[in-house]
């Protein structure tokens, strides 16, 4: 029964993608390229940073957003529970009702985040993150804004030296300081391999719904483990 019902799970997940996906307006195809290396830098401390790089259509040299990230979270002994907070760079390239001008808006970002674990089975893990953004614009202008994020894991083949995962996300992010709350709704569907035990290759397609339309992205990303906490054995 509980195999049925995390088969049932699964199958929503990706007919809920397929079925946004293909209600899509035509619009613009983006390309979503990122790096993250995570490190274990105590036993209850990781610390993340990532690049991201995002541009429109098929020219990689149109640059839609570029950020860097750095945060750190501090897991709890007892509990799949990690508290951690971070800051964020961006650059921010859109275009003008036209379609033909463009402009660059630099963006500061401080955010306090919440993340829970829920391991459902051998196979299946799914974890909550709850964040708070607190969004400074050098246009002078404020933003706070809260974001969830669902991300659902589910491993394939041999439960040890299995080296596939089913990846499916969906994240919502709500203004808590301007007249209209809502600001996107995400939905993500891919897949991940582990090339070895500390570097994985994930891609997705990804669907991001705003009141301005729907956006649809390719991704790719590239994620890379350190643990700095084991002993040298040499």
């Amino acid at each position: 029964m509980k195999q049925v019902l995390l088969s049932a799970l699964i199958a929503l997940i990706l007919n809920l993608s397929v079925y946004f996906i293909a209600s899509a307006q035509p619009g613009k195809f983006n390309q979503f390229y990122m790096f993250l290396a995570r490190a274990k830098v105590a036993p209850q401390w990781t610390v993340t940073s990532l690049v991201q790089y995002r541009s429109y259509d098929a020219d990689i040299t149109d640059s839609r957003l570029f950020l860097v990230n750095t945060y750190a979270d501090y897991k709890l002994k007892n509990a799949p529970v990690q508290f951690g907070g971070g800051y964020m760079y961006l650059e921010i390239s859109p275009y003008d009702e036209t379609g033909t001008e463009k402009k660059t808006i630099l963006e500061h970002r401080v955010f306090q985040q919440v993340t829970i674990g829920h391991k459902l089975s051998e196979r299946l893990d799914l974890s909550q993150r709850y964040r708070f953004e607190e969004r400074f614009l050098f246009s002078d202008r404020f933003i706070l804004r809260a974001r969830h994020l669902l991300t659902a894991n589910y491993k394939l083949g041999n439960l040890e030296n299995g080296r596939w995962t089913l990846i499916g996300k969906n994240e919502i992010r709500m203004n808590l300081d301007k007249e209209t709350a809502f600001d996107s709704f995400r939905l993500w569907g891919g897949a991940g391999y582990k090339v070895t035990k500390t570097f994985e290759v994930e891609s997705y397609w990804m669907s991001q719904f705003e009141s301005g339309g729907i956006f649809n992205f390719g991704v790719l990303s590239l994620r890379k483990s350190f643990d700095f906490t084991r002993k040298n054995k040499n």
